[in-house]
């Protein structure tokens, strides 16, 4: 892995520690067991966090477009819980291992928050924040070839608190509304993960 630079220290302590700190206070991280199910289908992501040059990076990834479900969409490392999945922290640490290659040994756990949901696919997504320490995602993960065509690491303080918003109609459906967001190579980000990367946003 390659070494990170310092980070930026703020009043004798580095910035991300700071906003570690204040994202875990109080966090708790339930078990499947214990989350009444909304629906069938449940999921979760990993957000994670990489204190770097300074600042704190997130991580995306482009999906395959050949994929048979949400093939091209841009994600957090995440995916459908599994029958030995514990918790969706367990789910999203193995699903983050598996599309990136980031040990879980190397998450610490921040914060769990409330679940979002697909309009078309009717999946839960319960986001998980995660530290992650001592991985450069520029160039430390490694991508199953076939599924995750393409990551992005970027400085998730670059990122808007106010975005702008999409609205659209879906057949049976009320108007919905999205934030979106522009990567710097002018992909946009919307549905579930703007949705959650404005949560996050507005958090730091």
């Amino acid at each position: 892995m390659t070494e990170l630079p310092p980070d930026r220290v703020i009043r004798g302590r580095p910035l991300s520690e700071q906003v570690f700190e204040r994202l875990s206070a109080g966090a708790s991280f339930p078990l499947w067991r214990n989350i009444p199910a909304g629906v069938d289908r449940q999921s979760a992501v990993l957000v994670p966090l990489f204190p770097l040059e300074g600042s704190l990076f997130t991580l995306f990834l482009r999906r395959s477009p050949g994929l048979s479900r949400h093939g091209g969409e841009i994600c957090f490392p995440g995916g459908m819980k599994e029958a030995t999945d514990e918790s969706p922290l367990t789910t999203a640490l193995r699903e983050a291992e598996e599309e990136t290659g980031i040990a879980p040994e190397r998450v610490t756990p921040l914060a769990q928050l409330q679940p979002e949901y697909t309009v078309v696919t009717g999946v839960e997504i319960y986001p998980v924040l995660g530290a992650v320490r001592g991985v450069d995602p520029r160039t430390g993960l490694a991508l199953p070839s076939g599924e995750i065509a393409r990551a992005y690491a970027v400085d998730i303080l670059g990122f808007s608190r106010t975005p702008r918003r999409k609205t659209f109609s879906l057949p049976e459906t009320a108007r919905v509304s999205y934030p979106e967001y522009d990567l710097p190579d002018g992909t946009v980000i919307w549905g579930v993960t703007a949705r959650i990367l404005e949560k996050v946003r507005e958090m730091l």
